[in-house]
């Protein structure tokens, strides 16, 4: 279990890899990745249960779904602290033949993906297919997904 202390810190490098990471390509979408870096950092550091270890399917453990793929940087920055993949890789954001692109995707095995996001509104839908396949599994951990407030007014 990680303390607040150590739960500030990650955050804050977090926040500091999202602001290199979007001036680094002087594109993306800073704002929303800046307001859930303590979101991510809580998930991931504090309450998810997960491996680093990455399997697509997730048994046995917790799975994330990103729905609002434009905050791409923070759930890189996330991952990348949390052991996923190596931090140095972050400084690829947006560059061609990157696995780190504005939108994640899982045709490039980046561990920790799932899904490709950026059609908003289809995480949830999502989540919850993975929620039903846990449930019929006998597997009794969660699911949570991320969903910004505009894709909830897609319609």
């Amino acid at each position: 279990m990680t303390d607040i202390k150590q739960l500030e810190s990650i955050a804050s490098q977090v926040r500091r890899d999202v602001v290199r990471m979007v001036h680094g390509c002087s594109s993306g979408h800073p704002g929303g990745s800046l307001g859930c870096a303590d979101y991510f950092t809580a998930l991931y550091f504090h309450v998810l249960k997960h491996d680093t270890n990455f399997r697509m399917e997730g048994k046995g453990e917790d799975m994330f779904f990103l729905s609002q793929g434009h905050i791409s940087p923070v759930f890189y920055s996330t991952l990348a602290r949390a052991g996923y993949f190596e931090a140095s890789e972050l400084a690829t954001f947006r560059k061609i033949n990157s696995r780190l692109q504005g939108h994640p995707t899982s045709h490039d095995g980046l561990p920790g993906i799932r899904i490709a996001s950026g059609s908003l509104g289809q995480g949830l839908s999502v989540a919850i297919g993975a929620a039903q396949t846990k449930k019929l599994d006998g597997d009794k951990q969660l699911v949570y997904v991320l969903m910004g407030d505009g894709e909830l007014q897609e319609g």
